[in-house]
């Protein structure tokens, strides 16, 4: 994820996948206000930019909407599931 440079780009990255019904529901405003942040013309409250900044605070550390760390995780979990076919292997013809 590029790190957001605008108000529409933070609104835009920490809504994700999710709706913008759903996420203006989140934020306790309305379907049109949302998009009126998001295409700036109607400056966010603070509250919102925070909520936006600790949300993607919280997918930055976890990994969330990352494709990096998608694949990452994903290579990790192949790695694992080869080291342990592999121990079997040579518990098998050790056998």
């Amino acid at each position: 994820m590029a790190f957001p440079t605008s108000q529409r780009e933070l609104l835009v990255a920490a809504r994700g996948k999710e709706s913008q019904a759903a996420f203006a529901k989140r934020l306790g405003v309305d379907r049109t206000c949302l998009s009126r942040y998001e295409s700036e013309r109607l400056g966010a409250p603070v509250a919102v930019v925070n909520f936006c900044l600790r949300r993607i605070s919280n997918q930055l550390q976890t990994g969330e909407s990352s494709p990096i760390q998608e694949a990452l995780a994903l290579m990790r979990r192949a790695a694992d599931t080869l080291e342990r076919v592999a121990g079997q292997e040579d518990l098998n013809q050790r056998s």
